[in-house]
């Protein structure tokens, strides 16, 4: 059995990326950097680890579908049997893959078709646990939660199921690239997400947490914003995405788009980009 882990960088934090790398290393067979960071960071530490490590420049930032497309590609044609994908600035437990690992034959053996499996990712600002709003999941045993979608960090996905399903839509650069291939996964072969209870990923979504009508959210950098949008229209108008997503997500939208250029700064570098991925979504072609 081979796993292989795919770590996609961009302007990573030196000293984290090398303990996230450090605390992977002894985890897995294969660590595949894609690193989309121009100009290229000098990572002296990789030397350490050079018979675990394969070291890839992309060019430029082609954005993390597709650097994680490249990572995949080098699995599949090795013929690695599993993927954990990881940020660069998450660190995972000493015990995280064979946890993940445990619990995703543990659902085999009952039968299940196991898209991806996932640890509980843990608010580093406040230690809780991230929970959906609408969908919590489903509660399976006392260790395992069955969800429509995970994030990609710390995902444990079986290697053949990109065979069967396809590779991350590389159109949406990089926001909600994930969870895309989640419901791809569930809506055309049937496979099935869950999220392992007792294994946990301390983890930070965008540029931290502010409260918005009562409820703390995760704020984007401009940057992102554009992707936001302009992928939720893409999403928008594809069958297998699911209907509550669609809905809960316009609303969540709508408010951002005042919220962010009024309330955040820089606040016209908001505005313009919300602009542009509004009007790229909508005219977008999706072919």
């Amino acid at each position: 059995m081979k796993i292989g882990c795919i770590l996609v960088l961009y302007n990573p934090d030196i000293d984290i990326l090398e303990m996230s790398i450090s605390a992977l290393i002894d985890q897995v067979d294969i660590i595949y950097i894609a690193n989309n960071s121009k100009p290229q960071g000098k990572f002296k530490f990789i030397d350490h680890y050079r018979e675990k490590i394969i070291y890839s420049a992309m060019d430029g930032n082609i954005g993390i579908a597709a650097a994680q497309n490249e990572g995949l590609k080098f699995l599949i044609s090795n013929k690695y049997d599993y993927v954990l994908f990881m940020d660069q600035d998450s660190i995972a437990p000493h015990n995280l893959v064979q946890g993940l690992l445990s619990d995703l034959e543990f659902l085999r053996t009952k039968g299940v078709n196991v898209g991806a499996i996932g640890p509980r990712p843990i608010n580093r600002q406040d230690n809780k646990a991230y929970i959906g709003l609408i969908k919590k999941g489903k509660k399976i045993t006392d260790g395992l939660t069955e969800v429509s979608e995970l994030i990609s960090s710390a995902s444990f996905i079986p290697v053949p199921n990109f065979e069967e399903v396809g590779l991350m839509d590389a159109k949406l650069f990089i926001d909600g690239v994930d969870h895309e291939w989640c419901w791809r996964a569930g809506y055309f072969t049937k496979k099935r997400f869950f999220i392992s209870e007792n294994n946990h990923l301390s983890h930070q979504l965008g540029e931290g947490d502010r409260s918005i009508l009562f409820k703390k959210v995760a704020i984007p950098t401009p940057f992102r914003t554009f992707y936001q949008y302009r992928n939720y229209f893409l999403l928008l108008r594809r069958k297998y995405v699911p209907l509550y997503w669609k809905i809960s997500n316009g609303f969540k939208y709508f408010i951002k788009m005042f919220y962010y250029p009024l309330c955040l700064k820089p606040r016209r570098q908001y505005l313009k980009n919300i602009s542009n991925g509004i009007y790229k979504g909508i005219f977008y072609s999706d072919k």
